[in-house]
């Protein structure tokens, strides 16, 4: 029972990784992107959020349940794990979803001043910087680096 529980858990955090691939993508690419209507339609292409929440929510339920099998809730490793995931969930949701937030409204409020020919120089600087707004760099390097210090716990379970 234990491998399969591990098995789900370590099948639900790629499945969970692989769905944020498609967001990652596009936040990366928002930076590139000067028209706005084009910016939004890279909102088209992104998997339901309810997905990936139920991707997080299967990997840890089996992550917790092989670990309550073992005992290793007695250890200080599974704990420092949770606090990084905890911690990479916080940033994630603050910084990545607050970009997609910025960019969709700077974009709309830029397509809107053109429209109606107001503030359209203010508008496009708007825009423009958020496009260029650290937040795609920060998610970026905070979840390579979550997953690198969870993985490590995971496997060399240190203390």
């Amino acid at each position: 029972m234990y491998n399969w529980l591990v098995f789900l858990h370590i099948f639900f955090a790629f499945a969970f990784m692989l769905s944020h691939g498609a967001y990652a993508a596009a936040m990366l690419k928002f930076r590139a992107e000067p028209d706005p209507e084009q910016s939004l339609t890279f909102f088209n292409n992104l998997p339901s959020k309810n997905f990936g929440r139920y991707l997080y929510i299967a990997m840890g339920v089996f992550g917790f349940s092989a670990s309550f099998m073992t005992g290793w809730w007695k250890q200080g490793w599974i704990w420092a794990s949770a606090v990084v995931l905890l911690v990479v969930t916080f940033v994630m949701y603050k910084y990545g979803a607050g970009y997609y937030y910025i960019i969709s409204d700077t974009a709309r409020r830029l397509i809107e001043a053109r429209k109606t020919n107001t503030n359209v120089e203010a508008a496009q600087k708007e825009f423009d910087d958020a496009r260029f707004t650290p937040h795609a760099m920060i998610v970026s390097v905070v979840g390579i680096v979550g997953l690198a210090i969870i993985l490590w716990l995971m496997r060399f379970k240190p203390f």
